[in-house]
């Protein structure tokens, strides 16, 4: 039709961009007061689902933002699309099953060291 796609696609992420930067206060009180005691802000993230409506000149409109987004597919699309996102995320996060084994043994490790001590008589 004409449009410039890449074009579009920068219309739509400076959009979401311009989105979040009006709502990033009311975003980081919400998670402060929730999570007062950490000070890195690396007990948790969010994902945000953005709607995002075209007009007939290609230009964005947020139509709304959920905070739960569904990751339910009814496309296979969809699910390649959300599939994408998760891994992601996962990726961004630096996660593997790895690092969560060896995440659960160190706790594991704590657990009985602490059950040992417990039991250690004071002298």
């Amino acid at each position: 039709m004409g449009f410039d796609s890449a074009r579009v696609v920068h219309d739509i992420k400076a959009t979401i961009i311009k989105t979040i930067c009006a709502v990033q206060p009311q975003l980081a009180h919400t998670y402060r007061s929730s999570q007062p005691d950490d000070t890195e802000n690396s007990m948790c993230f969010e994902i945000l689902g953005f709607d995002v409506f075209l007009d007939d000149k290609l230009k964005p409109w947020i139509l709304e933002v959920n905070h739960s987004p569904s990751f339910s597919t009814d496309s296979p699309l969809d699910f390649k699309i959300k599939k994408n996102l998760i891994t992601d995320v996962i990726r961004l996060l630096n996660l593997s099953y790895w690092k969560k084994m060896k995440y659960k043994k160190q706790k594991a490790l704590e657990f009985q060291r602490r059950a040992i001590k417990g039991k250690a008589k004071v002298t």
